[in-house]
């Protein structure tokens, strides 16, 4: 049994693929697709610069029965479509092969982690290829990639932009805005992805020690963090006591 990233060229005549590919810079985020009485009906989120043009895309597709919006934010749409099943959803129910959510797609490649042992896989890439589908990449046998595609993208982002340098280059508002998604989004996003990288960092056993780097360590600031709150309190006194070399009076 395995856990295999793929990414999927979804098929030409496919309401996914040529919503997307007619909105090549927004991200499409297929949270659920559940099987309805009328139809599939699937839940995703359009994100980008493109991402009105992706849902007028989708109100106007042939083969999408309704689309209705749930939630339209600043940055974010979420909409409930029914239509016929994504061609990934289709191909995974044949084969019997498990997905996990959520799928990712932008300019008709989707991106999803499946897991069953290499028979059914096999089995599955036969049906995406009778769908019209194509296997862009996979990831082997990793089982677990640290971050998604999405985390990896922020992160990436918040790096080059200076988020992570001290003093910072770029506060969590200006990277939001840069990526074009709601600022608590932006937060929660990394928030996860700094926890994964660090819990995969101590469970590799990795020291957090100086003397093993062969760095000498920095003597620790009481009370010091990332973002400091200046309180007005003693701190501002012994502060201003040490500009002026004039003693602070309680």
């Amino acid at each position: 049994m395995s856990r295999t990233r793929l990414r999927l060229g979804l098929p030409d005549d496919s309401w996914l693929g040529e919503v997307s590919r007619s909105a090549p810079d927004a991200t499409l985020t297929v949270t659920g697709t559940v099987a309805a009485d009328e139809s599939d009906v699937t839940a995703l989120t359009a994100a980008g610069v493109d991402r009105a043009a992706a849902v007028d895309a989708l109100r106007d597709h042939d083969d999408v029965d309704r689309i209705e919006t749930v939630e339209r934010g600043r940055t974010e749409t979420v909409v409930r479509v029914t239509a016929p099943a994504p061609s990934y959803v289709a191909a995974a129910r044949r084969a019997g092969v498990p997905f996990e959510f959520p799928v990712e797609v932008s300019d008709g490649l989707a991106t999803l982690v499946v897991v069953d042992d290499r028979e059914r896989l096999s089995a599955l890439g036969r049906r995406l290829a009778a769908a019209g589908a194509t296997v862009e990449s996979a990831g082997g046998d990793d089982p677990d990639p640290i971050l998604t595609e999405s985390q990896h993208e922020l992160v990436r982002a918040a790096v080059e932009a200076g988020y992570y340098d001290t003093p910072r280059e770029c506060t969590l508002t200006e990277l939001a805005a840069d990526r074009e998604i709601a600022k608590s989004t932006c937060s929660e996003t990394l928030h996860r992805a700094e926890g994964q990288v660090l819990r995969r960092f101590v469970e590799n056993g990795t020291s957090f020690d100086a003397a093993d780097s062969g760095t000498e360590a920095a003597p620790a600031v009481a009370g010091s963090s990332v973002e400091e709150v200046d309180d007005g309190g003693d701190g501002d006194a012994r502060r201003g006591s040490d500009a002026t070399g004039v003693t602070a009076t309680e």
